[in-house]
């Protein structure tokens, strides 16, 4: 169903061995919270999101996409600012740039949609007068939704 609604599915491509990695530690020092890590480990394994993404790309061959991980859950996917204190707490982004504000897997799951990779831009200093240097533009802007490639309706 999935494949014939949309033209392009996308997947947020995580690194799933590196995520269920042990805890660190011997059998003569064993970590901190090493049952809980495993918990966790068996956790994120019994969701297949792997081979969720495997049979996608099955049923709808050429039209998979992976998007990069880092900072989708940091960038605005409204003005698409990349800031780590625009994530308030696990579930809740408002972004410092245009104070954009949702639920911040939502954010995450837009900037995915759209193909957001989480590549951060270079930062620039305000001047005096609200304005950058290297542009003289204002820093100061309202939400551009337009740029995320997501008709808002």
């Amino acid at each position: 169903m999935l494949a014939r609604t949309y033209g392009l599915v996308r997947f947020e491509k995580l690194n799933i061995k590196n995520m269920t990695a042990s805890a660190k530690g011997t059998v003569e020092q064993p970590g901190k919270k090493v049952r809980q890590k495993a918990g966790l480990n068996r956790a994120i394994l019994a969701q297949g999101w792997g081979l969720l993404r495997q049979r996608t790309e099955h049923k709808a061959p050429g039209r998979v996409e992976d998007v990069p991980a880092p900072f989708t859950s940091l960038r605005c996917s409204a003005c698409g600012w990349i800031e780590k204190k625009s994530r308030k707490s696990q579930a809740d982004f408002v972004c410092v740039s245009c104070g954009f504000t949702c639920n911040a897997d939502e954010n995450a799951a837009t900037n995915v949609a759209a193909g957001q990779s989480g590549f951060p831009r270079p930062r620039r200093l305000a001047g005096a007068g609200g304005t950058t240097a290297a542009t003289g533009r204002s820093s100061v802007r309202e939400p551009q939704p337009s740029r995320v490639g997501i008709p808002l309706s």
